[in-house]
């Protein structure tokens, strides 16, 4: 029995349907997003918060998994030491801070939010600006310039995000940034620090 015209051009409507379905899915899932940041960095040795700002570019790869490349500019890195025996005493490092990542962010999103998790190295790289000395002892002493190298830094750290349309997102980072300290300058030398890092931000996607 041969099928009726009818029928076969039925069953091929419903097939064109079901391939144009998720190829115009595929086709509006926007993967490229760029986005612009404040950023937070408290030094481990310090009591100071130094803000800065920064840019983002990420790619989905999937729903769950994305590569992420970030630079941040801190345009002033404060950093002050004391002595325990001059309590009047201070001293003061004004510095400039590069710092750049770039690694893969996983984790769960719905259509309205995500929740992930980021481990990325990178680099950190001061850049002096000056050194004041305020105190008794400073007319008795000798500072040092300190000199500054590019150092290893790793991002870890947490990731929530909020998608208030399909093109926009608002993201919020926590976590820590580790610095491998090579440099003849505060905080130390041949040392590791673990600086408490936020962020606060909005992207664009393509």
């Amino acid at each position: 029995m041969r099928p009726q015209p009818s029928f076969v051009f039925f069953v091929m409507l419903l097939a064109s349907l079901g391939v144009a379905r998720p190829a115009d899915a595929q086709a509006d899932r926007r993967r490229l997003e760029a986005g612009g940041q404040i950023a937070t960095l408290s030094l481990s040795d310090s009591h100071k918060t130094n803000a800065g700002f920064g840019g983002r570019l990420s790619y989905d790869l999937t729903d769950w998994l994305a590569a992420e490349a970030e630079t941040n500019l801190f345009v002033s890195d404060y950093f002050e030491t004391r002595a325990a025996a001059f309590p009047d005493f201070r001293l003061i490092y004004d510095r400039r801070r590069v710092e750049a990542f770039f690694g893969p962010k996983v984790g769960w999103r719905s259509e309205r939010f995500g929740v992930f998790g980021k481990v990325r190295p990178g680099f950190a790289r001061l850049f002096d600006q000056g050194i004041r000395c305020e105190g008794e002892p400073c007319t008795r002493m000798l500072v040092a310039l300190p000199q500054y190298r590019t150092e290893f830094a790793l991002d870890l750290g947490a990731v929530v995000e909020f998608y208030p349309s399909a093109r926009t997102v608002t993201r919020v980072d926590l976590g820590s940034t580790m610095i491998r300290h090579r440099s003849a300058a505060p905080p130390c030398r041949d040392c590791s620090s673990r600086n408490f890092a936020s962020r606060i931000g909005v992207g664009y996607r393509f």
